[in-house]
């Protein structure tokens, strides 16, 4: 977080870097006491009155204290010289395949939709692979997780998956919890 004056809005190399998404704050100048009164209103009467000590006050100036703890800081740290171990798949896959899955985790009706007739509903999507469409209209998590993944050394070599491989492929049981959760909610109305 940057502090700056007021009077270090006016100069112009601070005012370029704001945006119109940028966040500006102008913390009170003194900190108040606590109400108690608000506290009983926001349904907390027998909790006891506790000021918020995330911020720290000193006169007009203050400190934030972090939102990560010593772990999450150490784990942060490691990002830049964290190395994958061997054999890691990360999603790989066609923009028309992960709007496709996002559709499904998204909007309920073509959910139910793709559950009906998967081979319409993948039929109708725009801009998937024949091995895409084949593997969605499997309707199984298997051959959605393997279209979707890919270790490094299949990226760096161009490695495309067969018709068998993705027929055969066992994964998360994303696709079939999903029906199931939904079967046992139509049985009990």
């Amino acid at each position: 977080m940057d502090t700056f004056t007021i009077a270090d809005l006016r100069k112009e190399d601070v005012a370029k870097q704001f945006g119109t998404i940028s966040t500006l704050y102008i913390p009170p100048r003194d900190e108040r006491p606590v109400n108690s009164s608000m506290v009983k209103d926001f349904g907390s009467p027998t909790a006891p009155v506790m000021q918020n000590t995330s911020v720290k006050w000193v006169g007009p100036k203050f400190n934030i204290v972090s939102g990560y703890g010593r772990h999450d800081r150490d784990v942060i740290a490691q990002i830049d010289t964290h190395v994958a171990p061997e054999g890691h798949k990360k999603l790989h896959t066609s923009a028309a395949m992960k709007k496709f899955m996002t559709d499904l985790a998204l909007k309920p009706k073509f959910l139910d939709e793709y559950k009906l007739d998967p081979v319409a509903g993948v039929e109708a999507a725009e801009g998937l692979s024949d091995l895409e469409k084949f593997g969605l209209k499997i309707a199984r998590g298997g051959p959605a997780d393997t279209l979707m993944n890919a270790t490094e050394s299949d990226i760096a070599s161009g490695r495309q998956l067969t018709e068998e491989e993705v027929a055969k492929a066992n994964g998360p049981l994303g696709l079939r919890t999903v029906a199931i959760v939904v079967w046992a909610d139509i049985g009990e109305q």
